[in-house]
């Protein structure tokens, strides 16, 4: 058998003598001189066979290169496909100035009444085609004017544009108003600057002379003693929106805030939210003022999210607003150091986290703090799997684990004195570990992590094989032990955990002797007590119906040495005659074919519990406490079966000579056949006499 070898162990070369060498080096030279003639004369006889072949085709190759040849010069009539494709690349590349060839650098808004006028200072690196700003269906957009003169316009689907030359230019647009309270204008190139000014309008969206975000809403400015109002078709409402507050407590406090569009369904606006208290928004863009962030969507935006830092705290408070408000939603997501207990509003569980939807001026107080901490281990092993391999010089075993654990650092695993170690991984990525004073120390991360350790000791093949010693140092659960090993050795007890294998020959073998000494005192045969037991033992290792098959062919036999039909039973008798010689024949070829598979096949010891099979074992432990436990094998070379198969054999075959030749005797004692007998002859009848 093949195996690995250690730097402990030494190795022995058989080297050939020298009369050995020269006559292999002569047979080498007379191979080599024989394959060097025989394609010598395999090359001669094909260039023989197709010279003439060979000829006509270089003609023909000739002629064919000749034609081929250029018979002169022609100017080319039209430019090339690669010219072609050049000259089109440079007809039809963009501008240098790509995608920033017009911008928007001051926008000045005039509103009153229903009038809206907006001058645009539109700068262009290039001749373009601009974007006009696209009002709601409220705007109706009456004139446009370049540079004081009517501007010819594009339409698209989505689009009205506007082509100007390149430099600045003046772009005045004038709409009307129908008669809602709320209208927006939309942006397709947003202006730097914004300059309004209005007479019964106010924006919304504009900070400072600059756009919060793609769209301006204008809102009219009532005052308390107007009456009038518009109509309820013209009617308009101002925004509203959802709110869903997400708190993730972790290590770090965190506030997912996502906002989302209710009404308007469409165009851009901007409103104030309130922070929760000890949230702080992260990020340049934030807009903090008053303990509120401002928010601003765009045309055809329906979200706006941010994120914000949240202050540890005992105790959190958080308020629903009023209906007309805002809609809000919480959602509490903590992780397993906090305990959180919430009153206030009834809650729903799910996989983002407890959820909470609040009515309009409920109010929920949400307790936090960290759990007690409880005495115990903060690290153990949820399963553990140990892959032995036994070699003839040395066992390499794979320990594969699952550690879960609270906290991150070293654990030792002890080992063997003597283990070397040959690989490590963690998660499927290998670990740089190494083993100092028959210790292994993993590096430990918080969580579930896999580790596979594979080590090997310098011990091989014995009478007696275990399992490697592991010591965990914490507690273990699923503990699968697998045992291989080879085929060579003859497999004859096996200890370990409870559910195991367990080689159930020697229970057979008392019901064996059992039988044996039965056989001997009550069987109608001249066999002994051993020789029951030798032929019992021999069929045990591998079929016992084939010793159930010779046993009852000799107690046939016997009973046929003891009893025979009466002569008036001839039919019966010759039958049983010739069923005792096919059961005879049937035994004895199952007595010869015994031999050869005693001698060649492997032995069945009956192995049963929990294994692959009689060379692959495998054991199961619920828990442990530190140790692993171990599972062990008792085997001797196979050679010590093959060896008392051969003596069973020779036992055997003199053993068969007399019992074929009494019950040879047995089989003809009264006869080997009896024939039919013939009817006696009848007295012909006496005739009657007269008187």
């Amino acid at each position: 058998m093949v195996g690995t070898v250690t730097a402990e162990q030494s190795t022995r070369l058989v080297i050939a003598p020298a009369w050995l060498v020269r006559v292999l080096r002569v047979l080498m030279l007379v191979v080599l001189v024989g394959l060097l003639a025989r394609l010598a004369l395999m090359l001669l006889g094909s260039a023989q066979a197709q010279r003439h072949g060979w000829s006509s085709r270089g003609g023909a190759a000739a002629l064919l290169a000749l034609a081929l040849l250029p018979h002169g010069a022609h100017a080319q009539d039209t430019p090339s496909e690669q010219m072609l494709n050049h000259l089109r690349a440079r007809l039809t590349e963009a501008p240098t100035c790509t995608p920033d060839c017009a911008a928007v650098a001051l926008a000045q808004f005039q509103v009153g009444g229903d009038n809206v006028a907006v001058d645009l200072e539109v700068h262009a690196g290039t001749p373009v085609a601009v974007p006009l700003p696209q009002g709601d269906d409220a705007l109706q957009l009456l004139d446009v004017s370049l540079d004081g003169h009517d501007a010819a316009l594009s339409r698209k689907p989505d689009l009205t544009l506007v082509k100007v030359d390149r430099g600045v230019h003046h772009l005045t647009l004038r709409y009307r108003v129908s008669a809602v309270d709320t209208t927006s204008l939309h942006f397709a190139l947003v202006p730097q600057r914004v300059v309004f000014h209005g007479d019964g309008w106010a924006p919304n969206g504009l900070d400072d002379g600059h756009l919060l975000g793609d769209s301006l809403a204008l809102n009219r400015v009532r005052s308390a003693g107007d009456g009038s109002a518009p109509t309820a078709a013209e009617q308009a409402f101002p925004p509203y929106v959802k709110l869903t507050r997400t708190l993730q407590l972790g290590n770090e406090w965190t506030v997912s805030n996502t906002v989302e569009r209710i009404a308007p369904l469409d165009g851009g606006f901007s409103l104030d939210l309130p922070l929760l208290p000890g949230e702080h928004p992260l990020g340049d863009n934030a807009r903090v003022h008053d303990g509120r962030i401002g928010v601003t969507f765009s045309g055809g935006q329906n979200t706006v999210r941010w994120t914000s830092r949240l202050d540890h705290s005992d105790k959190l408070v958080l308020n629903a607003p009023a209906l007309g408000e805002r809609a809000e939603q919480w959602v509490v997501q903590s992780a397993p150091i906090w305990h959180v207990d919430a009153k206030g509003v009834p809650a729903t569980l799910s996989d983002n986290g407890l959820t909470y939807q609040p009515l309009p001026g409920e109010s929920l107080t949400v307790d936090i703090h960290k759990p007690k901490a409880v005495a115990g281990d903060s690290l153990a092993f949820d399963s553990v799997s140990v892959h032995g391999n036994v070699g003839e010089r040395a066992t390499e075993t794979e320990l594969e684990l699952e550690l879960r654990s609270t906290r991150g650092g070293e654990h030792p695993i002890g080992v063997p004195a003597g283990t070397e170690l040959l690989e490590a991984s963690r998660d499927g990525a290998p670990i740089s570990v190494a083993i100092r004073d028959d210790k292994i120390s993993l590096p430990v991360l918080p969580g579930v992590h896999a580790y596979a350790l594979r080590v090997r000791e310098p011990r091989g093949v014995s009478l007696f094989m275990r399992t490697p010693t592991f010591t965990l140092n914490a507690p273990v659960a699923n503990i699968d032990i697998n045992q291989s090993v080879p085929e060579s050795r003859w497999v004859l007890w096996t200890w370990g955990p409870v559910d195991g294998p367990a080689v159930m020959y020697w229970s057979q073998l008392i019901v064996l002797l059992l039988a044996a000494w039965l056989l001997a005192r009550y069987a109608p045969t001249p066999l002994k007590w051993h020789q029951w037991l030798l032929l019992g033992l021999g069929f045990s290792a591998f079929a016992w119906g084939a010793y159930a098959m010779v046993v009852a062919w000799l107690i046939l036999i016997g009973l046929r040495a003891r009893h025979s039909l009466p002569a008036r039973y001839g039919a019966l008798f010759n039958a049983s005659q010739v069923a005792l010689v096919l059961v005879t024949v049937i035994a004895i070829a199952v007595l010869v074919s015994a031999v050869p598979k005693g001698l060649l096949g492997l032995p069945d010891m009956h192995v049963a519990g929990n294994p692959f099979d009689a060379w692959n074992l495998h054991w199961f432990a619920d828990q442990a406490d530190s140790v692993l436990p171990q599972g062990g094998v008792l085997s001797v070379s196979l050679w010590v079966c093959k060896i008392a198969m051969l003596l069973w054999a020779l036992w055997l075959a003199n053993a068969l000579i007399g019992w074929l030749r009494w019950g040879f005797e047995a089989w003809s004692q009264g006869g080997y056949w009896r024939k039919g007998q013939a009817k006696a002859a009848e007295p012909p009848p006496v005739p009657e006499v007269s008187e």
